[in-house]
């Protein structure tokens, strides 16, 4: 049998050994039924400590760059547990020593195996979360969707419950910091609406009625009360939307929404061979590759790659931090990525594996490198989205405009249960560099053109950096 057949069959068995687990591994600790809470706070931020100090691939480095010792972190926040007296003072505390290490894939969540851990942290209904939308716009939060008629589109939000509602923003981007920057997760808490999250986790139990103010765009100053289940009865379910690109053609120039990378594979290679197909008789001027809001998923991103390079690329390096975990849950992964001749030849150090490469070779359709393209980002940019964003910088492949986008050096992100069984631990095994072994993780990429929602825009109802890209279509 050739051996090429024998190399792509041994592959085909082990791709489903080296994808992350469905749940979280590790199990609870058995013992944890005789203790008091405080002797299980203890067990879980010693095991959060731990599990991060053995296995975390970004450990050294967030520790040179962010200029902290885990150790004396531990110390400082174990000092901390006499003033936890319950579940949401743990949460809130193990929340914020995650945070520190300032990483958009390390985050600690209730486990969704206990449903009884998520209802006493957040003990409001999740309707809420559908209330109402809001945005920053040049530094203010304005309600861009409401389903409360006393809360007009339009006003900018002040207070929740009391509370500066920006001020409530920051602190929960603190405990809840999904992205690479502090603005980035701030944008994360307001699109995923995070904020009723930390209102719950600082309010024992969860406020009786919700209380809003608010300043309309003519200045005048508004209050709005309701109680949280007539709140809740008022949403209405929203639209499941599309998780694929979708085409849409304005003024001769196509604009493609690609909201996520977390999709099937093949579906979105079919997906981009029928916009492909589309583009060709459709006589456009350029094309827009909008990836706001895009936070990442899986690999498809280089499929959406291949569109736009002219020769094969490498797109990044990466290797994996060999530890007690990553030995447990992906004893097979590096020959797998050995057998898919992704070895790249590096400087290999103690406690890592050797290198390894994406690469992307051109698509045969041509369609994209024949016309004018601009990519949209802004800061919701994340993950795997954030290295398609780098790499069309890297090498000149479109103009980037929008906001900056915040690199992610990390990678295989996996889900830990905690010993007391209540919570999970997620963070991985895989740092992330650019083709040169440059470090990627929390760096800063400057789009060729900054442009972002502007107020005097949004109340014209022109969507700023959108114009500003289709404008730069036409010029060129």
């Amino acid at each position: 049998m050739p051996r090429a057949v024998v190399v792509g069959a041994v592959v085909l068995l082990l791709a489903g050994c080296i994808a992350p687990p469905a749940g979280p591994v590790g199990r609870a600790d058995p013992a944890r039924a005789g203790a008091s809470p405080q002797e299980i706070f203890a067990r879980d931020l010693r095991f959060i400590y731990e599990e991060i100090r053995d296995n975390y691939v970004n450990l050294a480095y967030k520790e040179e760059t962010l200029g902290f010792d885990w150790d004396e972190l531990y110390a400082s926040y174990s000092a901390q547990l006499a003033q936890a007296r319950t579940e949401k003072d743990f949460f809130r505390l193990a929340s914020l020593f995650v945070s520190e290490l300032r990483d958009g894939h390390v985050m600690l969540w209730p486990y969704r195996g206990s449903p009884e851990v998520e209802r006493r942290l957040y003990d409001f209904d999740p309707a809420l979360q559908d209330l109402f939308t809001v945005r920053l716009v040049e530094g203010v939060p304005i309600i861009t969707e409401t389903e409360l008629p006393l809360l007009p589109v339009g006003s900018e939000i002040l207070t929740l419950n009391g509370l500066s509602f920006l001020k409530l923003v920051e602190d929960a981007s603190l405990h809840f910091f999904w992205g690479a920057t502090e603005q980035a997760a701030a944008a994360r808490v307001l699109a995923n609406r995070l904020y009723f999250h930390y209102l719950a986790l600082i309010s024992d139990p969860f406020p009786a009625q919700l209380e809003i103010t608010f300043r309309t765009p003519d200045g005048r100053l508004g209050d709005c009360k309701i109680s949280p289940q007539s709140a809740a009865r008022a949403v209405r379910p929203l639209p499941k939307l599309d998780p694929y690109p979708t085409l849409q053609i304005e003024d001769g120039i196509a604009r493609i929404a690609v909201p996520t990378f977390e999709v099937d594979p093949k579906e979105f290679r079919t997906r981009l061979e029928q916009i492909a197909a589309e583009l060709k008789g459709a006589g456009v001027e350029g094309v827009i590759l909008d990836l706001r809001g895009n936070g990442g998923g899986n690999e498809s991103f280089r499929d959406l790659l291949s569109y736009l390079v002219s020769e094969e690329i490498v797109l990044a390096a990466y290797r994996y931090r060999q530890s007690p975990r990553m030995g447990q849950v992906y004893p097979l992964r590096p020959l797998y990525e050995t057998l898919l001749g992704r070895r790249l030849r590096g400087v290999r150090e103690e406690g890592y594996s050797g290198w390894y490469c994406w690469k992307v070779k051109p698509s045969r359709e041509d369609v994209f490198r024949s016309l004018p393209v601009v990519v949209l980002t802004d800061r919701l940019v994340f993950s795997s989205a954030d290295r398609f964003v780098g790499a069309i910088l890297e090498h000149d492949l479109a103009v980037v405009v929008g906001t900056e986008v915040a690199c992610t050096g990390h990678g295989l992100p996996t889900s830990v249960l905690l010993p007391s069984g209540g919570y999970v631990l997620n963070y991985g095994f895989q740092e992330l560099r650019d083709a040169q072994f440059g470090h990627l993780e929390g760096r800063l990429r400057q789009p060729h053109v900054f442009a972002e929602q502007t107020l005097a825009d949004y109340y014209r109802g022109v969507d700023t950096a959108l114009e500003r890209a289709m404008s730069l279509v036409k010029q060129r």
